[in-house]
Order: structure tokens, then C-alpha cells, then sequence
């Protein structure tokens, strides 16, 4: 009798237990399946984000090249605004005359030194050997000297050749030609109806944005058509005064270096420094007093283009913090490479575009509200 009644408290125990936790279990089942689905989504989410950014990584390269092919585009489009404002023709036949006179002046200036840049450049490749030997012999007594003559040993004992290697520095996707042909093909393709790929661009925003995103880029392209003439100016500057510098100096290969130096301004900061190199070597040929000459000319030529001729374009097209342009190329450099650093500082002038109207002006709009 008393096993009875033990057996008939522990099934009444039971289902009290049962009846008062029923509710709590519940509960802790739609908490489990609340932080599964969450789980989930997070977990999309993330594998989502690192697949975009993995993709982007891997064709950041191509990005690079189709805004490459935007410069382009734009370059011939400044031109062909010029030849608008100045004759009033509509923009077919002003973008016509562009192209018509960049191939009319790339022909003539190729038929009148040509073939003297393409002698100067096999001759300059042809002395590099003697010219890295002239320069192991002037700095093998120091200890940096000997540490470097070693490095420069090192790198002829591996077959290295400067100029058959110089597109290594450039992280290619169809090859370095394969590359600057894509680039152009890219920016004729945008050339022929850009608003097309801008109205593109914008259907991919809210509807209520799509207005304001067409004046952006274009407002953006405006701005990278001013930082071209600027830069093309700046070149042109640069090559000018260090074919006068070397042509006085009678630097045997002055054109070849003049336009090595006008061309790598294109890339502030990094460019002119390497542009010293080359000039330095061959001035190293005629011994060391004149390589140092060859140097003194090349800062002072930077020196008037960064102090004098530099702000004066400046500072009536577009100025950029010179700080900021060189941590923009050290950053695209180490992610992207040699196109990273030549496209550094156009591609920085939207990002200062996008900064200016999307986080300082909207905060400046809800300061004021």
C-alpha cells in the first residue's frame, strides 16, 4: 500500500514538473530556432562579404584597367570640350577633331625624333651594363656600397634584365600589352557614348538618388578632366627644362632621359625620384662630378615645378595634399602594384570627390539641421 502511494506522488510530481515547465520549454525551443536563424544570417552574411571582397581583390587589377580606360576617354573628351568652347561645333565633330589631331601630333613628333628616341633608348640599354659597373666601381669602398654591390651581383647572377623585367612591377591580368590593350579598348567603348554608362551607374541606385547620382559623376569626370590638363601641363614643363638642362650639360642621351622624366611626373612624388636614376647612371659615364651635376639639375628642375610652375597650374585647376598623394600610392602599391601607383592619384580624386559629397557635405547638412 505505501509502494502505491509513493508511485501515485511521483506521477503527480511529474506532471506538475511537466505542466510547469512546458511553458519555459516552450520558450527556450523558439530561442534555439530565434538564434539558429540568426546564426545563419550572420554566417551568410559573412561568407558573403568575404566573397565580394575576394572577387574584388582578385579583379581589382581589371577595375584598375577600366578606370584607366575612363582617363583615357576623358582625356580626349577635355580636348574635345576645348574644341567646343572655342568653335561651338556639336561633340561628335569636336571629339573627331580630338582624336584626328592627338594622332596628327603623335605622327609628327614621331616623325621628327623618332628615330633618334629609338636610337638613344637601344643605346641606353645597350650601356646599362657598363653604366651598373661604373657605378659598383665608385661605391664598393663603403660598407652600404659593398652590401649593394652584392645585391646587384646577385641579381646579374640570376639573369635579371631591367628592361625585360620592368612590367614584373605591373601585377597583370592578360599580360602587360594584353593590359594597355584592354585599358584602351575600355576607354574607346566609354568614349563613344559615356552617358550611357553613366546613366547605367546611376539606374543601380534608389530612384530618389538617381538625379543627384549622374551630377556626382559627373561633377567627378569634371574634376578628373582638370587634374589631366594639370598633369599633361606639368609633364610637358618637366621635359621641357631637363632636355634644356641636359642638352647644355652635353648629356649624350638627353632626349631619352627628358622623356623619361616627363613621362614618370605623371606619377607625383615616386616618378621624379626614379627618374633621377637612369640620369644619374649616365652621368656616371663621364665620372662622378657630372653624375652629381646630372642630380643638382634634376631637383632643381623639380624644385621649380613643385614650388613655382606646380601651384600656378594648381591653384587655377586642382590641388591635392601631397602627404595624402604619396600614402594613396604606398597603399595601392603594396594591394595592386605597379598600376596601383600610376593610377594612385587620379583614382584619389574621387575618392576626395566621394569623402566631400557623401560624408562631409551630409554632415555639414545635419549639423545645420
Amino acid at each position: 500500500m505505501t509502494s502505491i502511494i509513493r508511485q501515485i506522488r511521483l506521477l503527480l510530481y511529474k506532471a506538475h514538473t511537466a505542466a510547469f515547465l512546458k511553458p519555459f520549454e516552450k520558450q527556450f525551443m523558439t530561442d534555439i530556432k530565434t538564434l539558429m536563424q540568426k546564426t545563419l544570417a550572420i554566417t551568410f552574411v559573412v561568407a558573403l562579404f568575404v566573397s565580394v571582397l575576394y572577387i574584388l581583390t582578385a579583379s581589382f587589377t581589371i577595375l584598375l584597367l577600366g578606370f584607366g580606360g575612363i582617363l583615357f576617354s576623358l582625356f580626349f573628351e577635355s580636348i574635345a570640350g576645348k574644341i567646343n568652347q572655342w568653335t561651338g561645333w556639336n561633340r561628335a565633330i569636336s571629339l573627331s577633331l580630338s582624336i584626328i589631331f592627338i594622332i596628327l601630333f603623335y605622327s609628327g613628333i614621331s616623325f621628327l625624333i623618332g628615330n633618334q628616341v629609338a636610337q638613344q633608348y637601344d643605346e641606353l640599354e645597350e650601356k646599362l651594363p657598363e653604366m651598373v659597373e661604373t657605378f659598383k666601381s665608385q661605391i664598393e669602398d663603403t660598407a652600404i656600397g659593398e652590401r649593394l654591390v652584392k645585391k646587384l651581383d646577385d641579381m646579374e647572377s640570376s639573369d635579371f634584365d631591367l628592361f625585360d623585367n620592368a612590367e614584373m612591377l605591373f601585377k597583370s591580368t592578360f599580360g602587360f600589352l594584353g593590359d594597355i590593350y584592354a585599358l584602351l579598348f575600355f576607354g574607346i567603348f566609354i568614349l563613344v557614348n559615356p552617358a550611357m554608362y553613366v546613366k547605367g551607374f546611376a539606374a543601380l541606385t534608389p530612384k530618389s538618388e538617381r538625379k543627384h547620382t549622374v551630377e556626382f559623376l559627373n561633377e567627378t569626370g569634371e574634376n578628373l578632366k582638370i587634374w589631366l590638363r594639370a598633369i599633361v601641363l606639368e609633364m610637358i614643363f618637366v621635359f621641357i627644362l631637363t632636355a634644356i638642362g641636359l642638352l647644355i650639360l652635353g648629356i649624350d642621351l638627353w632626349l631619352i632621359l627628358a622623356i623619361i622624366a616627363g613621362f614618370l611626373t605623371f606619377i607625383p612624388n615616386i616618378g621624379p625620384a626614379l627618374a633621377i636614376i637612369p640620369a644619374f647612371l649616365v652621368g656616371l659615364l663621364s665620372g662622378l662630378q657630372t653624375a652629381l651635376i646630372v642630380v643638382a639639375l634634376y631637383l632643381v628642375v623639380q624644385a621649380v615645378e613643385t614650388g613655382i610652375f606646380g601651384p600656378f597650374i594648381r591653384q587655377k585647376l586642382l590641388s591635392l595634399p601631397p602627404a595624402l598623394v604619396l600614402l594613396f600610392q604606398l597603399i595601392m602599391g603594396v594591394f595592386t602594384g605597379g598600376w596601383g601607383v600610376l593610377l594612385a592619384t587620379p583614382l584619389l580624386v574621387v575618392v576626395i570627390n566621394v569623402v566631400q559629397e557623401y560624408y562631409i557635405k551630409g554632415a555639414l547638412e545635419e549639423g545645420a539641421q
